[in-house]
Protein backbone atom coordinates (compact mmCIF):
# COMPACT_ATOMS: atom_id res chain seq x y z
CA UNK A 1 0.00 0.00 0.00
CA UNK A 2 1.52 3.35 -1.05
CA UNK A 3 1.44 6.61 0.88
CA UNK A 4 -1.55 7.96 -1.07
CA UNK A 5 -3.61 4.90 -0.17
CA UNK A 6 -2.58 5.11 3.49
CA UNK A 7 -3.56 8.78 3.56
CA UNK A 8 -6.99 8.03 2.06
CA UNK A 9 -7.60 5.21 4.54
CA UNK A 10 -6.55 7.44 7.45
CA UNK A 11 -8.81 10.28 6.35
CA UNK A 12 -11.67 7.84 5.80
CA UNK A 13 -11.31 6.43 9.34
CA UNK A 14 -11.24 9.93 10.83
CA UNK A 15 -14.36 10.99 8.92
CA UNK A 16 -16.18 7.79 9.93
CA UNK A 17 -15.38 8.49 13.58
CA UNK A 18 -16.62 12.08 13.29
CA UNK A 19 -19.74 10.91 11.43
CA UNK A 20 -20.95 9.10 14.57
CA UNK A 21 -21.69 12.44 16.23
CA UNK A 22 -24.10 13.85 13.60
CA UNK A 23 -25.70 10.38 13.40
CA UNK A 24 -26.33 10.42 17.16
CA UNK A 25 -27.53 14.03 16.97
CA UNK A 26 -30.06 13.21 14.25
CA UNK A 27 -31.26 10.07 16.03
CA UNK A 28 -31.49 12.02 19.30
CA UNK A 29 -33.75 14.63 17.67
CA UNK A 30 -36.06 11.84 16.49
CA UNK A 31 -36.11 10.00 19.84
CA UNK A 32 -36.75 13.17 21.86
CA UNK A 33 -39.57 14.22 19.53
CA UNK A 34 -41.26 10.80 19.49
CA UNK A 35 -42.28 9.43 22.89
CA UNK A 36 -40.86 5.92 23.39
CA UNK A 37 -41.89 5.17 26.97
CA UNK A 38 -40.73 5.94 30.47
CA UNK A 39 -37.75 3.55 30.63
CA UNK A 40 -34.53 5.52 30.23
CA UNK A 41 -32.51 2.40 29.30
CA UNK A 42 -34.94 1.63 26.47
CA UNK A 43 -34.70 5.19 25.18
CA UNK A 44 -30.90 5.00 25.14
CA UNK A 45 -30.98 1.64 23.34
CA UNK A 46 -33.38 3.04 20.72
CA UNK A 47 -31.23 6.17 20.41
CA UNK A 48 -28.11 4.09 19.73
CA UNK A 49 -30.00 1.74 17.40
CA UNK A 50 -31.39 4.59 15.34
CA UNK A 51 -27.96 6.24 15.34
CA UNK A 52 -26.45 3.06 13.94
CA UNK A 53 -29.17 2.96 11.31
CA UNK A 54 -28.37 6.52 10.23
CA UNK A 55 -24.61 5.91 10.36
CA UNK A 56 -24.87 2.95 7.96
CA UNK A 57 -25.41 4.95 4.74
CA UNK A 58 -22.74 7.47 5.78
CA UNK A 59 -20.29 4.59 6.20
CA UNK A 60 -21.24 3.12 2.83
CA UNK A 61 -20.98 6.52 1.12
CA UNK A 62 -17.43 7.02 2.37
CA UNK A 63 -16.50 3.47 1.43
CA UNK A 64 -17.84 3.94 -2.10
CA UNK A 65 -16.10 7.29 -2.48
CA UNK A 66 -12.89 5.61 -1.35
CA UNK A 67 -13.41 2.89 -3.97
CA UNK A 68 -13.91 5.51 -6.69
CA UNK A 69 -10.76 7.38 -5.63
CA UNK A 70 -8.79 4.14 -5.60
CA UNK A 71 -9.69 3.63 -9.26
CA UNK A 72 -7.76 6.79 -10.19
CA UNK A 73 -4.79 6.50 -7.81
CA UNK A 74 -1.83 4.44 -9.01
CA UNK A 75 -1.31 1.55 -6.63
CA UNK A 76 0.13 -1.94 -6.76
CA UNK A 77 -2.88 -3.12 -4.70
CA UNK A 78 -5.16 -2.67 -7.70
CA UNK A 79 -2.93 -5.04 -9.67
CA UNK A 80 -3.22 -7.69 -6.98
CA UNK A 81 -5.19 -10.87 -7.52
CA UNK A 82 -8.17 -11.83 -5.38
CA UNK A 83 -9.32 -15.43 -5.11
CA UNK A 84 -13.03 -16.23 -5.07
CA UNK A 85 -15.23 -19.32 -5.03
CA UNK A 86 -14.38 -20.74 -8.46
CA UNK A 87 -11.61 -18.54 -9.72
CA UNK A 88 -9.60 -15.37 -9.38
CA UNK A 89 -9.23 -11.96 -11.02
CA UNK A 90 -7.60 -8.56 -10.45
CA UNK A 91 -8.83 -6.83 -7.30
CA UNK A 92 -9.95 -3.90 -9.48
CA UNK A 93 -12.68 -6.09 -11.00
CA UNK A 94 -13.85 -7.24 -7.57
CA UNK A 95 -14.07 -3.72 -6.11
CA UNK A 96 -15.81 -2.35 -9.22
CA UNK A 97 -18.52 -5.03 -9.14
CA UNK A 98 -19.06 -4.45 -5.41
CA UNK A 99 -19.38 -0.70 -6.01
CA UNK A 100 -21.94 -1.11 -8.82
CA UNK A 101 -23.90 -3.61 -6.73
CA UNK A 102 -24.06 -1.25 -3.74
CA UNK A 103 -25.26 1.70 -5.84
CA UNK A 104 -27.92 -0.48 -7.46
CA UNK A 105 -29.19 -1.81 -4.11
CA UNK A 106 -29.41 1.70 -2.64
CA UNK A 107 -31.19 3.06 -5.68
CA UNK A 108 -33.80 0.30 -5.88
CA UNK A 109 -34.45 0.23 -2.13
CA UNK A 110 -34.86 4.02 -1.88
CA UNK A 111 -37.21 4.06 -4.86
CA UNK A 112 -39.54 1.36 -3.52
CA UNK A 113 -39.31 2.41 0.15
CA UNK A 114 -40.26 6.00 -0.64
CA UNK A 115 -43.08 4.77 -2.86
CA UNK A 116 -44.44 2.53 -0.08
CA UNK A 117 -44.22 5.29 2.53
CA UNK A 118 -46.07 7.75 0.30
CA UNK A 119 -48.78 5.12 -0.23
CA UNK A 120 -49.06 4.68 3.54
CA UNK A 121 -47.85 1.06 3.49
CA UNK A 122 -45.04 1.61 6.01
CA UNK A 123 -46.98 3.06 8.98
CA UNK A 124 -44.12 2.59 11.45
CA UNK A 125 -42.19 5.24 9.52
CA UNK A 126 -45.10 7.40 8.42
CA UNK A 127 -46.29 7.66 12.03
CA UNK A 128 -43.01 9.19 13.24
CA UNK A 129 -42.62 12.94 13.63
CA UNK A 130 -39.83 13.55 11.14
CA UNK A 131 -38.56 16.53 9.21
CA UNK A 132 -37.98 15.99 5.49
CA UNK A 133 -34.25 15.48 5.85
CA UNK A 134 -34.69 13.18 8.87
CA UNK A 135 -37.13 11.16 6.79
CA UNK A 136 -34.48 10.93 4.08
CA UNK A 137 -31.85 9.70 6.54
CA UNK A 138 -34.22 7.00 7.87
CA UNK A 139 -34.90 5.76 4.33
CA UNK A 140 -31.16 5.77 3.61
CA UNK A 141 -30.64 3.77 6.79
CA UNK A 142 -33.17 1.16 5.66
CA UNK A 143 -31.44 0.98 2.28
CA UNK A 144 -28.14 0.52 4.10
CA UNK A 145 -29.52 -2.46 6.05
CA UNK A 146 -30.77 -4.04 2.82
CA UNK A 147 -27.34 -3.46 1.30
CA UNK A 148 -25.71 -5.15 4.30
CA UNK A 149 -27.90 -8.23 3.84
CA UNK A 150 -27.27 -8.40 0.07
CA UNK A 151 -23.53 -8.16 0.74
CA UNK A 152 -23.87 -10.83 3.40
CA UNK A 153 -25.32 -13.17 0.78
CA UNK A 154 -23.49 -12.25 -2.41
CA UNK A 155 -20.06 -10.97 -1.40
CA UNK A 156 -19.56 -13.49 1.40
CA UNK A 157 -20.45 -16.36 -0.93
CA UNK A 158 -18.12 -15.10 -3.64
CA UNK A 159 -15.32 -14.73 -1.07
CA UNK A 160 -15.47 -18.42 -0.10
CA UNK A 161 -12.23 -19.92 -1.39
CA UNK A 162 -11.34 -23.58 -1.79
CA UNK A 163 -7.82 -24.01 -3.20
CA UNK A 164 -8.61 -27.57 -4.27
CA UNK A 165 -11.24 -26.24 -6.69
CA UNK A 166 -8.93 -23.78 -8.44
CA UNK A 167 -5.42 -25.26 -8.29
CA UNK A 168 -5.94 -27.31 -11.44
CA UNK A 169 -7.30 -24.42 -13.54
CA UNK A 170 -5.36 -22.22 -15.96
CA UNK A 171 -5.59 -18.41 -15.99
CA UNK A 172 -8.41 -18.24 -18.54
CA UNK A 173 -10.45 -20.80 -16.61
CA UNK A 174 -9.82 -18.93 -13.36
CA UNK A 175 -11.02 -15.66 -14.90
CA UNK A 176 -14.18 -17.34 -16.23
CA UNK A 177 -14.65 -18.96 -12.82
CA UNK A 178 -14.51 -15.49 -11.24
CA UNK A 179 -17.56 -14.38 -13.22
CA UNK A 180 -19.34 -17.71 -12.71
CA UNK A 181 -18.90 -17.23 -8.94
CA UNK A 182 -20.72 -13.90 -9.06
CA UNK A 183 -23.44 -15.40 -11.28
CA UNK A 184 -24.03 -18.26 -8.82
CA UNK A 185 -24.15 -15.76 -5.92
CA UNK A 186 -26.83 -13.69 -7.66
CA UNK A 187 -28.83 -16.83 -8.49
CA UNK A 188 -28.72 -17.75 -4.78
CA UNK A 189 -29.91 -14.22 -3.91
CA UNK A 190 -32.82 -14.51 -6.36
CA UNK A 191 -33.79 -17.92 -4.95
CA UNK A 192 -33.79 -16.51 -1.40
CA UNK A 193 -35.97 -13.56 -2.51
CA UNK A 194 -38.44 -15.92 -4.22
CA UNK A 195 -38.50 -18.11 -1.10
CA UNK A 196 -39.22 -15.10 1.12
CA UNK A 197 -41.96 -13.94 -1.24
CA UNK A 198 -43.53 -17.42 -1.24
CA UNK A 199 -43.57 -17.58 2.57
CA UNK A 200 -45.20 -14.15 2.77
CA UNK A 201 -47.76 -15.18 0.15
CA UNK A 202 -48.69 -18.29 2.13
CA UNK A 203 -48.93 -16.27 5.33
CA UNK A 204 -51.30 -13.79 3.69
CA UNK A 205 -53.50 -16.64 2.48
CA UNK A 206 -53.65 -18.01 6.05
CA UNK A 207 -54.62 -14.63 7.51
CA UNK A 208 -56.97 -13.60 4.72
CA UNK A 209 -58.32 -16.81 3.14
Amino acid sequence: MNDSMRLINGVESAILFLATFPALWISGRIILRNYTGEYRALQIILWLTLGGLILTPLTDLLRYLGSVLNLFIPSSDKLGIISVFLGMAPFLFYSTISLIQGIAVYGLTLYYARKLVVQGKLPFIRGLKLSNWEFGFVLLGLAGLVNRMVNGIVVNFVSIYFPSLTNQLNLNQLFIGFWISWLIAYIILIIILFWMNELLYRRENELFP
